[in-house]
């Protein structure tokens, strides 16, 4: 496909409900634009990927399953506080053979078109992404205030530079080395080591929080017209935190966003998480009886 448009996400089994929401919604509003999405992840059933390719059948699309396999990860650091899917993103440049590629987590809404976003000029620079307001880790981590931090669940990557000075080893072995106070193991190593070398996008390009009545004057590193675009045309919505939108409890703006999508692909009749028949099985056991057994089955592992 010529003049495509390559996207990659990173997921797994448990979250193909969501990516086919995020996949919808970035069909429905780019059909002036043809795309090649890769889909990295750990084994997703057929049954299940026929899912996705329902979606993705009507547009002018191209899909790439890409399983991992786990003898991938018999030398890494794979301790219970970080598990295997951290590093997806950072194989895309010994997986995928594209010159730059927008990499997009599953837990996002695209609300627009992304083609500026895609175009833009990215020869001098690792990455193109959007600062993370809440950052405040910088002597942690060893990094200059003045490169800022950047969140990893939009970026378009420079593949080809990634390649070239082989950011994706000096990431994975510094998330060995200091994974005990890293917080965000790939995203804090990849703000870690590029210096600043990444393109900051506007905010409507990964809105991760929620912009109430004062939000001009909560969030300073973003510009008040930058903050006002981003409230009234979001172009790509990012859940961020532990509430999500298929949480019953969840308060979010656009969270009638993602149901809208989801509403358009095979897993339409979906409920929210605690009205699923099994999580609320799971409610009805006494805290008293899940501790017990949570005890048996420390006990015998």
């Amino acid at each position: 496909m010529k003049n495509c448009v390559t996207i990659v996400f990173a997921t797994n089994q448990q979250y193909i409900q969501h990516l086919c929401a995020a996949l919808k919604s970035l069909l429905e509003n780019n059909k002036d634009l043809s795309f090649k999405i890769y889909i990295i992840n750990s084994g997703i059933s057929p049954k299940i990927y026929s899912n996705i390719l329902t979606v993705a059948r009507p547009y002018n699309c191209q899909l790439e399953n890409i399983v991992i396999s786990d003898d991938f990860f018999k030398e890494l650091v794979l301790t219970h506080h970080y598990s295997k899917e951290i590093y997806y993103r950072l194989l895309i440049p010994e997986l995928i053979d594209e010159k730059k590629v927008l990499y997009l987590d599953a837990d996002i809404i695209i609300n627009g078109s992304i083609k500026e976003l895609y175009n833009q000029n990215i020869e001098d620079y690792y990455v193109c992404a959007v600062e993370d307001p809440y950052f405040d880790r910088y002597s942690q981590l060893n990094i200059d205030k003045k490169f800022r931090y950047f969140n990893s669940g939009v970026m378009l990557i420079n593949v080809t530079k990634w390649k070239n000075t082989g950011l994706q080893k000096k990431v994975i072995n510094f998330v060995e080395k200091n994974f005990k106070i890293l917080h965000f193991p790939d995203q804090d190593a990849l703000n870690a080591l590029m210096y600043g070398n990444w393109k900051r996008l506007p905010l409507k390009y990964n809105l991760t929080m929620i912009l109430d009545n004062n939000y001009e004057h909560e969030f300073p590193c973003f510009s008040k017209e930058e903050l006002r675009e981003a409230k009234i045309n979001p172009i790509i919505i990012h859940y961020t935190g532990g509430s999500k939108p298929w949480q019953l409890k969840n308060i979010h703006p656009y969270k009638y966003l993602y149901w809208k999508y989801l509403w358009m692909t095979p897993y339409r009749f979906s409920l929210p998480t605690e009205l699923q028949p099994k999580n609320i099985l799971k409610s009805l056991v006494p805290k008293a009886v899940k501790m017990q057994i949570k005890k048996i089955i420390t006990f015998n592992q």
